[in-house]
């Protein structure tokens, strides 16, 4: 199979299976706002967030140290995914004893209590079943990972949606996502065995001695950006309460909804651009501008589009009870490009052997975030919390850019941005002009327009073309 081949299958994979789990989360989290309430929908995403801080150290960058190294060398796949899963259960039990410690010093609620309890014995028993998922994209094998997603999201769904109805509020929603953890683990483990590599839980000190530099290295870029993308809800939490937390979330989990795309996007490159790294920088280089462009076509007129059409966006989809998440939404509608284009800095570096630097610039945002977030919160409240969080994510981008121009990665920036910029500018001042017609109508005129503009600008070269070409063939 040629590589634009296998780049496209698992592209196409991924994008299925991650585009149909994140709408459905999206729709499911909707759902969960509007028929508790801000206060009670605060609780729950402070707790999500609350459990996945703690979460990130399960990781340690060995996920994507696995993808790097195996997809070099698939006779290391057996070595990795063994002691990588001993490593995780001894960092779960560690980390959710200290979790134990810290919510009854702290003196939570009861209830609060008891569903971090479920919710962080369900993060563990993810993140062993990731381990899995990783090895299938190590192996360009994304389509198992896309079927798991689907069929655990629509249970999921399907039953957080049943329990909500029912009112079981918050209780049953973390034993639904406890089952699904145990049934994507089970489903993970099986297809593994049978089709990539077999699990022996041996564990190795060479192994462990041999990594945990480089596995530290990139744990810490994931810590870091975790920090400084949800921080802000536990400060909140703290600061304001949770009806403000229920706000903030209700605006920013319909633009994390966006953030599987850069990802998926930059997962299934990551095998090629890893090989490309050791064999030619100029290859690496080639995709890398490739990858950006596309990102930055993408991610900005749905920028714009949500800047432009907050307010609809908020009270079509949460009620006019949810009218405070207008303005947050407005700001945090630029983590949409920012983020596709660090994410794909980020992976490029991450192919180059960059991470320690990564990781040197994630923690200088996660502190200034932390910093921000103290400074603007008690006067600003939610809105101080998104501008923190743009300001913070601009930093990391011109950061990256930075570390790649150092690494012979510099790529015509002006020549990426001007002709989409121009495009955008056309399709928002019709959105301006027409906003008051249907939302539906309104964004595919807008859709169409830019893409026209593009072409009448000449946005896309011969080699452009020929790849679209390619992709759509396949």
């Amino acid at each position: 199979m040629s590589s634009i081949r296998k780049i496209v299958k698992n592209m196409f994979s991924l994008f299925v299976g991650h585009l149909a789990s994140s709408l459905l989360s999206v729709v499911l989290s909707i759902y969960i706002a509007r028929t508790l309430g801000d206060t009670l929908f605060g609780t729950y995403s402070f707790v999500i967030t609350f459990v996945a801080l703690f979460s990130i150290f399960f990781n340690l960058g060995y996920e994507t140290l696995l993808i790097r190294e195996v997809a070099k060398d698939k006779s290391k796949a057996d070595s990795y995914l063994n002691n990588i899963i001993i490593i995780r259960v001894i960092l779960s039990i560690i980390i959710f004893s200290l979790v134990f410690i810290i919510i009854n010093v702290l003196n939570f609620d009861e209830m609060v209590r008891n569903i971090i309890y479920i919710f962080g014995f369900a993060n563990i028993i993810s993140s062993l079943s990731n381990v899995f998922k990783v090895t299938f994209r190590a192996f360009e094998r994304m389509h198992y990972e896309a079927l798991i997603n689907v069929i655990s999201n629509i249970i999921k769904c399907s039953l957080g949606f049943i329990v909500v109805f029912l009112g079981f509020d918050l209780y049953g929603l973390a034993l639904v996502f406890l089952y699904i953890a145990i049934f994507d683990f089970i489903i993970g483990l099986i297809i593994c065995e049978k089709k990539i590599v077999k699990t022996s839980l041996q564990f190795d000190r060479l192994f462990f001695r041999h990594t945990i530099k480089e596995a530290l290295a990139m744990g810490a870029v994931t810590i870091f950006a975790l920090i400084y993308v949800r921080i802000d809800t536990v400060m909140l939490e703290f600061m304001k309460g949770s009806a403000v937390v229920g706000w903030y979330n209700a605006a920013y989990n319909l633009i994390l909804g966006f953030n599987p795309l850069p990802i998926l996007f930059m997962n299934a490159l990551l095998p090629v651009m890893a090989y490309s790294f050791v064999k030619s920088n100029k290859n690496l280089k080639n995709i890398y501008e490739k990858a950006f462009k596309f990102l930055f076509v993408i991610g900005l007129p749905m920028t714009i589009g949500i800047f432009l059409l907050s307010d609809k966006f908020i009270i079509l989809l949460y009620g006019v009870n949810y009218i405070n998440s207008i303005d947050a939404l407005k700001i945090l509608s630029f983590d949409i490009v920012l983020k596709f284009l660090y994410l794909c800095l980020w992976f490029v570096l991450i192919s180059a052997n960059q991470q320690n630097k990564l990781a040197i610039y994630a923690g200088g945002g996660a502190l200034l975030n932390i910093i921000l977030n103290l400074i603007l919160i008690p006067q600003f409240s939610l809105v101080g919390a998104a501008f923190t969080t743009i300001v913070t994510e601009t930093y990391i981008l011109f950061m990256y850019l930075y570390l790649a121009s150092r690494n012979n990665l510099k790529i015509p920036l002006k020549n990426i941005f001007l002709k989409p910029l121009i495009a955008c500018s056309v399709m928002g001042i019709f959105i301006y002009y027409f906003e008051y017609l249907n939302i539906i109508l309104l964004i595919v005129i807008s859709v169409i327009i830019y893409f026209i503009m593009l072409f009448v600008l000449r946005n896309f070269s011969e080699e452009d073309k020929n790849l679209i070409k390619k992709l759509i063939k396949r």
